[in-house]
């Protein structure tokens, strides 16, 4: 009987074999890899549980297990053997060249070990920051990122992928989820679309979901973004990503390293931080064709343009108003000042311009005025000749040329002035002096004042008292200015606008010699940023033409408005002019940028 028992229990011990295994071998540091642990027993055993050393430098993230049996049949006998794989999910974060394992298995009394692993852990890229929700520290496994990847995506569509410059793209991104619960949804970083000018169509203040089957898959589909853009410059644009954050409940990793318990545990899941971003996409922008005629004002789209005056009749010399209206679908915003008709026999005074635009079932549409004030110059029945306006049709791939109608006037002659005389007239009265009964001043009145030392007298006296008063002033200002901070979006971005456009102006200075491109992009978004926080605006959809009338409403000197209009078209240029561009003018453009943020600064 003792030999029948040892007998079966070498039999036990030999039926188990362990393996060991990894996806591969060698990673950068902070990245993940996967070890498997294979266990094959026969399917009526019991299952073992493995015991695997990790050396100094490794992070464990997550495990899983999974088993398959097979069954073969020999000569009629029938067999089952059952193979279970504890896949673990490890980051390495030191430099070096390690040893992994042997895994180790308690079968029958004995103890089995597997074969061991070198991993080798190389210089990586800087660690990402992490998306976990401060209220869970633990990481999610490969597995669940996996699949978080394919419940949760940002589908981005456009609806034309070649234009004209300055022909609408219309952008929208869409968010489709198998989740049921999507907690704390907002936006991260809104792209600011450079080389675009944007006009918001949508933004989504809460999620509203409709079913949809993508890959024969049911998901819940939200619309989260639409936004019209017109290319400024022709070629090949890359649009930049838009990030989706929000929270969503996770089933939480095992304790230990090969817990099987997890089903049971009290709270299975954790609350992540999950950040979305959606794909790039690349748009090309073809150039205007050659050859506009000269009434070429930028326009872009379909337009009509009429003419008005405020009245038809007029003195010689004296103002009327003329109204040039443009109406129709595109950028209004990109229709320049037509030119100006007959300047001989009328005087014609710089236009007040207003835009007024709306999105019409996903189009820009408006009317863009120019108001001008015009002065006869000849008298009798004179015509106000025609205002001509070209555009470019991108439906027809041709330049159209409108006119208004001429409108009459009739123009009295001037009336004459006639000369007024004046005569001085005798009559005044002589000056009279005034006061000699008033004694004079002494001027020394030394003898008048106490030369006594008084401790209430002295300034350090006052000083002491003041002081706290003096700390319950400041202590008051601080409070207010924390809760403004925490409480007034628009003051806090305010508050944080200098220090946030020093940094980007740092990091630009950073691609200064080694990507102008980059550099170039950097030096926009620090102008541009730093104006929309110090106006409260939407730094993704701020334009040059934008910028140029938020200054204008802001009373920022026109001098300046040009400096900053000027910087922006210089990056402009430059980023979409590759190598055209020196170190010196690098520098120039640098040190333009951090002198006009001290300026605006004051002048905001």
């Amino acid at each position: 009987m003792v030999c029948l028992a040892l007998i079966l229990v070498a039999n036990e011990a030999d039926a188990v074999s362990v393996q060991l295994s990894a996806d591969r071998t060698q990673v950068r540091t902070g990245d993940s890899f996967t070890v498997t642990v294979a266990i094959s027993i026969d399917d009526g055993s019991s299952q073992p549980e493995p015991e695997l050393y990790l050396p100094d430098g490794f992070e464990l993230v997550g495990s899983r297990s999974s088993s398959s049996t097979s069954i073969s049949i020999v000569n009629g006998a029938v067999t089952q053997e059952k193979t279970v794989n504890v896949v673990s999910t490890i980051r390495g974060n030191t430099e070096g060249t390690f040893t992994i394992g042997p895994a180790a298995v308690k079968a029958a009394g004995k103890t089995l070990r597997s074969n061991a692993i070198g991993i080798q852990v190389v210089k990586g890229l800087a660690q990402p920051r992490t998306s976990s929700a401060p209220q869970s520290q633990e990481s999610v496994t490969a597995d669940q990122l996996e699949e978080i990847q394919e419940n949760l995506f940002i589908a981005t569509t456009s609806d034309r992928k070649s234009v004209y410059v300055g022909e609408q793209i219309l952008l929208t991104y869409d968010l489709y989820s198998q989740y049921r619960r999507i907690q704390n949804p907002r936006f991260g970083a809104i792209p600011s679309y450079t080389g675009f000018w944007a006009e918001k169509v949508f933004d989504a203040n809460r999620l509203e979901q409709r079913s949809e089957v993508v890959n024969g898959r049911p998901y819940n589909k939200s619309r989260l973004k639409q936004v019209a853009l017109f290319p400024t410059l022709p070629g090949t644009r890359k649009l930049e990503q838009l990030e989706f954050i929000c929270d969503l409940p996770i089933r939480s990793r095992r304790r230990s390293l090969f817990d099987m318990d997890e089903f049971f545990s009290w709270d299975p899941f954790r609350s992540h931080q999950v950040t979305v971003r959606a794909a790039d996409i690349e748009i090309d922008v073809r150039p205007l064709p050659s050859g506009s005629p000269t009434s070429f004002s930028g326009g872009v789209g379909t337009f009509t343009v009429r003419a008005d005056v405020s009245s038809e009749k007029a003195a010689q010399g004296d103002p009327v108003t003329v109204t040039v209206t443009v109406e129709g679908r595109g950028n209004l915003h990109g229709v320049g000042e037509p030119p100006r008709p007959d300047p001989e026999r009328f005087k014609f005074y710089d236009p007040n311009v207003t835009v007024e635009a709306t999105i019409q079932n996903t189009v820009l549409t408006g009317s863009k005025t120019f108001e001008y004030v015009a002065i006869p110059e000849t008298s009798g029945r004179v015509d106000l000749p025609s205002f001509e306006l070209t555009y470019f049709d991108p439906r027809q791939a041709k330049y159209v040329t409108l006119q208004t109608d001429p409108i009459p006037l009739e123009v009295a002659p001037a009336a004459r002035v006639e000369e007024v005389a004046m005569t001085a007239t005798p009559g005044g009265s002589a000056v009279k002096v005034l006061g000699e009964d008033i004694r004079f001043i002494k001027a020394d009145a030394s003898s008048l004042s106490d030369h006594a030392n008084y401790l209430h007298a002295s300034g350090l006296f006052w000083s002491f008292n003041a002081l706290p008063v003096l700390c319950l002033i400041a202590a008051w200002q601080w409070r207010r200015r924390q809760a403004m901070l925490d409480g007034d979006l628009a003051y806090a971005r305010r508050h944080r606008s200098r220090g946030e456009a020093r940094k980007r102006l740092a990091e630009a200075k950073q691609l200064m010699a080694t990507d102008g491109a980059s550099f170039y992009s950097e030096v926009y978004r620090a102008m541009s940023s730093f104006l929309a926080d110090r106006l409260n605006l939407d730094a993704s959809e701020l334009t040059t033409n934008q910028a140029r009338q938020a200054l204008a409403s802001a009373s920022v000197p026109s001098d300046l408005t040009n400096k900053v209009v000027g910087v922006f078209e210089a990056c402009d240029f430059a980023r979409f002019a590759s190598g055209a561009q020196t170190a010196t003018d690098r520098e120039d453009i640098l040190s333009q940028t951090e002198d006009l943020i001290g300026e605006l600064e004051r002048a905001l």
